[in-house]
């Protein structure tokens, strides 16, 4: 399986206190990604993710994680850092007009009290996922000012990260084979073009009408 793809929304991350009792340093609330928002520049193509990606929702709004199975948070994607996950239930999944937002009850760890102290600084700011595209769920295009874009159709999400540099999480991965002239070619082709039968049509009109006139002038 190839390596996995990260990407930052540059949107605030959010300290809200944990309930009354809680032993959490806090609640980290924000939006793991967006839904039909251009990305960056990504090496001469753009990315826009397609409000379908994530797959189902349930009827409480959370995301539905068979498509995804367990997903986890981690502090600038550090394994070290580990702040919650799906399968306990410390990482819960949202999905609404914007796109997938996610809270995460930080733990009570140096690094759960570090990243809360971080994020209520504004250190830890913004907020990057890590994702698989699904077989055939991704198409490419070229927008109405002739970038070419991927709209990302199905994922499979891995992670979510609160990050200090969106920066440094905006590149991509795993894309090294990508063909990028042999998509922009294949997309070229398809461009219609005017038919080929149309000059001959034209002439044999043409032609018509230069019989009917000749028959005129000869009956007169």
């Amino acid at each position: 399986m190839p390596e996995y793809e990260r990407r930052a929304i540059e949107r605030p991350v959010q300290l809200r206190a944990a309930p009354e009792g809680s032993s959490s340093p806090g609640i980290l609330d924000g939006y793991a990604l967006t839904f039909n928002s251009l990305s960056r520049d990504l090496g001469g193509w753009f990315e826009v993710i397609d409000p379908t990606a994530p797959g189902e929702v349930r009827d409480d709004g959370m995301l539905d994680l068979e498509q995804h199975v367990r997903v986890i948070c981690r502090t600038n994607h550090d394994s070290n850092l580990l702040l919650g996950t799906t399968d306990a239930g410390s990482l819960r999944l949202y999905v609404d007009e914007v796109g997938v937002r996610y809270e995460v009850d930080l733990p009570d760890t140096s690094y759960g009290r570090d990243a809360s102290v971080l994020a209520d600084r504004g250190d830890l700011r913004f907020s990057s996922f890590a994702f698989w595209v699904l077989p055939d769920g991704a198409d490419w295009e070229y927008d109405a000012e002739d970038r070419l874009v991927r709209r990302v159709k199905a994922l499979r999400l891995v992670d979510v990260a609160p990050v200090s540099d969106p920066a440094y999480w905006g590149s991509s991965v795993g894309l090294r084979d990508f063909d990028l002239d042999a998509i922009r070619k294949e997309l070229r082709s398809e461009t219609p073009t005017e038919p080929e039968a149309a000059p001959d049509v034209r002439a044999a009109a043409l032609g018509r009408a230069r019989s009917i006139q000749i028959t005129i002038e000869g009956s007169r």
